[in-house]
């Protein structure tokens, strides 16, 4: 099974750990060189659904075990990526630790655990290796260091004032990196 790290941002959070955010962003060289094309998703979330199986929400690709630390209740592909929407197990430990953490800010990437099943393959000179058509994905992680250097949070909502000052220097450094 591949991994890939791709850009995430939390839009929304609340108290009881529900946030939202991109775990894949199109047309974006990661560090295996590789590049996810619109409509890789499609397929795969179409049989999930089919089958009511759900892709799983796991931390750090489930390297401590396969255990989720929570579930995804929405998923689609929009122009930009796949966007998830998820809410974290709170009331298990490693919920809480994970929850805890991505609120504070250190904990802020997400990475998907897929088979590529469709792709076309780059030449020598083209600077990624090859362009990723169609996945089969298996689950979307939260993880602390994602394939791709930029797979770092922009935004989080919280009633937390130390929270909320963090979210916005995150945000003014995301906007100064991109403005570069």
């Amino acid at each position: 099974m591949e991994k890939l790290s791709r850009p995430f941002e939390v839009k929304e959070w609340d108290e009881q750990g529900t946030f939202s955010g991109y775990a894949s962003v199109f047309g974006n060289i990661d560090s295996h060189g590789d590049i996810v094309a619109k409509g890789a998703f499609a397929d795969t979330l179409a049989e999930a659904k089919r089958e009511n199986r759900p892709v799983q929400m796991l931390w750090q690709h489930g390297v401590e075990g396969e255990m989720p630390v929570g579930r995804w209740t929405s998923m689609h592909e929009d122009d930009n990526g796949l966007y998830v929407e998820g809410k974290i197990a709170t009331k298990t430990s490693r919920g809480a630790d994970v929850y805890e953490l991505m609120k504070m800010g250190a904990l802020n990437g997400m990475s998907i655990g897929y088979r590529a099943t469709s792709w076309v393959m780059h030449g020598k000179h083209h600077p990624a290796r090859r362009t990723l058509k169609a996945v089969k994905l298996f689950e979307v992680s939260i993880v602390s260091d994602p394939s791709n250097g930029l797979a770092r949070v922009d935004a989080v909502k919280s009633r937390d004032d130390e929270s909320t000052r963090f979210s916005r220097a995150l945000s003014e450094l995301a906007a100064a990196v991109r403005a570069a």
